[in-house]
């Protein structure tokens, strides 16, 4: 296998500086002045190798996706037989499993796609292809459940990880985490009771 391109690898370079300048800075705050600075290289080379700002934007969203998909992938593979309940929610609400600086990144595009009907139609694909696979593994768990009641449960977890997620860089404390992983065991109870 060759060596990564030089293109690929300054790309990188610059999407990682951008993701940082994004979660100190938001979106609108990060210039390209910033984010070359960031990556230790000339604001022309940023351009040359990530194209104008609106390129660079879909290229970061493309990117941070791009790296959440094989950690969910392997969540998923190690999804237990024997207690797949607690793992899922262990990976949905401990906070080991957040990066605050991903989470800042990701609110900030999706505050965005506002504005970008292309922006917020990949995010969307994103997390509709998330609640899927929450719903797939509810649905295996809770085999007599309704779809519609899974689906529910399903979008209530999302929204809670989503939420909870999205404040912590505030640094709210272990208390809301607990309250979060309560809420979902109450919404997952739903699904218990209509299987007995």
């Amino acid at each position: 296998m060759g060596r990564p391109s030089k293109k690929a690898e300054r790309t990188e370079q610059i999407l990682a500086a951008f993701q940082r300048c994004v979660a100190r800075s938001g979106l609108e705050g990060s210039t390209l002045d910033q984010i070359a600075e960031e990556a230790g290289m000339q604001r022309s080379l940023v351009r040359h190798f990530a194209g104008n700002r609106e390129e660079l934007v879909r290229t970061l969203a493309h990117w941070v996706i791009g790296n959440s998909v094989p950690v969910w992938e392997e969540f998923k593979a190690g999804i237990p037989e024997d207690n797949p309940l607690d793992y899922l929610l262990d990976g949905l609400f401990e906070e080991k499993n957040t990066n605050p600086e991903t989470v800042l990144v990701i609110s900030a595009l999706t505050f965005s796609a506002g504005n970008d009907p292309d922006l917020a139609k990949m995010l969307r694909n994103w997390i509709n292809s998330f609640t899927q696979d929450i719903q797939t593994i509810l649905g295996s768990i809770f085999p007599q459940a309704k779809r519609e009641q899974v689906d529910a449960v399903a979008f209530g977890l999302v929204s809670l990880n989503f939420n909870l997620d999205a404040l912590s860089p505030l640094n709210i404390g272990p208390e809301y985490r607990r309250a979060a992983r309560t809420c979902a065991e109450s919404l997952i109870s739903t699904l218990r009771n209509a299987s007995e």
